[in-house]
């Protein structure tokens, strides 16, 4: 996932439409697919106490899709602040990624943690411990997937299965515990972690 620079034209404002997800939640319907007016969609939030992360599709100017991840930490009174971003071109398969998701034999598993990048924390004290390294990407599901556990919350996983995460990427790692929709274990994912 390369970095983004959020003055770059997306077809979209990263920081308006991040603070707008985390405001009111996911919408009830998404797009069947970009192109025409929907040049962008949100498709997954994860919301944690210091820490959050919006994740986007969206077309370019050419037609090339591609799937965005912005992370945010809250300022004093509440506002959230757009910290990083990262993009990644989606293969093939991902044009159709607002269609409901395949299950784990077609996945090859319960999930794929694809592309994450990293944010050096160290010099800002929004964090409660000093962690160096912040981590954010997006996550593939299965269609077993009914929630993705990271810390104490439990994320509803959207239909067509790319959860945005963000996570502290400590020295002992971090992974999520996968649940299927009726809350029973069926794996843990391993995030990555920055030294």
């Amino acid at each position: 996932m390369r970095p983004v620079d959020r003055a770059e034209y997306l077809g979209y404002t990263p920081d308006t439409e991040s603070r707008r997800l985390i405001a009111h939640g996911l919408p009830k319907e998404l797009p069947e697919t970009l192109g025409g007016r929907h040049r962008f969609t949100p498709l997954s939030l994860y919301v944690g106490d210091r820490l959050a992360a919006a994740a986007f599709a969206r077309l370019d100017g050419v037609g090339l899709f591609w799937l965005d991840v912005w992370l945010l930490s809250p300022r004093r009174g509440g506002r959230w602040s757009l910290r990083a971003g990262g993009t990644a071109a989606a293969d093939p398969s991902d044009e159709s990624v607002l269609r409901p998701r395949p299950g784990c034999t077609v996945l090859d598993g319960h999930a794929h943690a694809g592309e994450s990048a990293r944010f050096n924390a160290s010099p800002v004290p929004w964090l409660r411990r000093p962690y160096r390294w912040v981590g954010y990407g997006i996550v593939r599901l299965s269609a077993e997937v009914g929630a993705v556990r990271l810390g104490e919350r439990d994320i509803m996983v959207p239909e067509h299965g790319l959860q945005a995460l963000a996570w502290q990427a400590g020295r002992t790692g971090a992974e999520v515990d996968l649940l299927g929709h009726r809350g029973e274990h069926l794996s843990a994912l391993p995030l990555p972690t920055y030294t």
